[in-house]
């Protein structure tokens, strides 16, 4: 039995032992947060059940019968899946687009719909077995870096724990929730991925109306086991964020995972050691089964001239001078001020629907993203750059249960 069989078969011992979980006796009590986002909350326990026969039908077919493709073709059906999947997502646009504006005719909104649906068929036959290739294409880098043990029985095999597992979906939407008077993650709930204009907009007039501050916005992935992708990611994009969920996954296991919600900067230290070692394996995904002979795209990112605008530097500046405010009591005139820094953002390309604390503490969790003021994703570069190899990073960090321990980590 070779190592991604046995890790098939895990998995479904995995969900298995979560399906059957008793639920607890005490129903929690109802919340402010309830009333707020209750009628639009994403169930993971429902999604679970819903996935489960989709997922592990083909889990079962390919541990008795494996489907043998070629290493080039396994890429083709890839780089087929993503073509499929973004011509689908550019074709709906256009049909929202067609019907809001009313440019187009009842019979030509039909004929795009009908090639939609075809565009969609095609992509969702290929979905189970291309979700396959990139879990053994990154499970097998992860071997590399020494992340699997070696198991000797009837023969010796590399096996991760956890294996790679994620599903192609549609993205729910994350309420989060800040105080006004600081930039601080006080709550983080996961809602349903079709809310529209209208009903995020009530749910943040709500969290307004206790005196907070609330942002609705997509996750660009959620570590449930299987993790959640969205379907029309960039290859490059996809292969980081689906490694980034892994991590998530592998550091449950250790201190690091098990200490996500003591405090904020043990969060932020989960959130971006999960970017920095998601990025780079993303990156040696591409590098050994994408790139072609010449191609170094993913590795020169670093000699790009710097553009006119500077992002990154602006969302630093504006950060730093609302903290400023909140610290001298002006909340009002911190709240102004990134409703001007938005529109000023947006005139020149960037535009971000809604500025405001629940934004920097969200993304602020990140401390390698222009949102946040943190050192600690300097911290984890350094750590980075310290270790030998990515293996030896991912398990020198999954360790760290506590800010100190950082710091003495990268001998501070």
């Amino acid at each position: 039995m070779n190592s991604y069989r046995l890790g098939l078969l895990l998995d479904l011992i995995l969900v298995l032992l979560l399906c059957i979980l008793p639920p607890s006796d005490q129903a929690p009590k109802p919340t402010a947060w309830d009333e707020i986002a209750g009628p639009y909350v994403f169930s993971i326990s429902e999604w679970e059940f819903g996935n489960f026969f989709d997922k592990w039908g083909y889990s079962f077919e390919q541990f008795f019968i494996p489907k043998k493709l070629t290493e080039q073709e396994s890429v083709k059906r890839v780089e087929d899946y993503l073509s499929l999947a973004q011509s689908a997502a550019s074709l709906e646009d256009t049909i929202n687009r067609d019907k809001s504006e009313g440019n187009s005719s009842e019979a030509d909104i039909k004929s795009l719909e009908a090639q939609l649906a075809r565009l969609t068929r095609q992509r969702d036959s290929l979905q189970d077995q291309v979700e396959a290739i990139i879990e053994g294409q990154i499970s097998a880098v992860l071997t590399d870096q020494g992340l699997a043990k070696t198991i000797d029985f009837i023969g010796k095999f590399n096996l991760l724990f956890p294996p790679v597992d994620f599903e192609f979906q549609e993205e729910p939407n994350v309420l989060i929730v800040s105080p006004r008077d600081k930039i601080e993650l006080t709550k983080t709930i996961l809602l349903s991925p079709d809310l529209s204009l209208e009903q995020i907009e009530g749910i943040e007039s709500k969290v307004q109306g206790i005196d907070m501050s609330g942002l609705v916005e997509r996750v660009g992935g959620v570590a449930t086991y299987p993790s959640i992708i969205p379907k029309d990611d960039s290859l490059q994009y996809l292969l980081s964020t689906v490694a980034h969920e892994w991590l998530h996954h592998y550091f449950y296991f250790h201190p690091l995972g098990r200490n996500y919600w003591a405090n904020y900067d043990m969060t932020s230290i989960n959130e971006t050691a999960a970017d920095v070692g998601g990025n780079e394996l993303g990156q040696l995904v591409y590098l050994r089964y994408y790139a072609q002979a010449g191609d170094n795209s993913a590795a020169s990112t670093g000699a790009e001239s710097q553009p006119a605008f500077d992002f990154n530097k602006e969302m630093r500046q504006i950060r730093v001078t609302v903290d400023q405010l909140l610290a001298q009591g002006q909340i009002e005139e911190a709240e102004s001020y990134m409703e001007q820094m938005r529109e000023y953002l947006a005139q020149n390309g960037y535009y971000i629907r809604k500025l405001n604390q629940a934004y920097f503490a969200f993304n602020g969790s990140y401390s390698d993203q222009p949102g946040s003021v943190s050192p600690i994703g300097g911290y984890l570069t350094e750590l980075r750059q310290g270790s030998p190899s990515l293996g030896d990073f991912i398990k020198t960090v999954s360790g760290i249960s506590s800010y100190e321990q950082l710091l003495k980590a990268i001998g501070q």
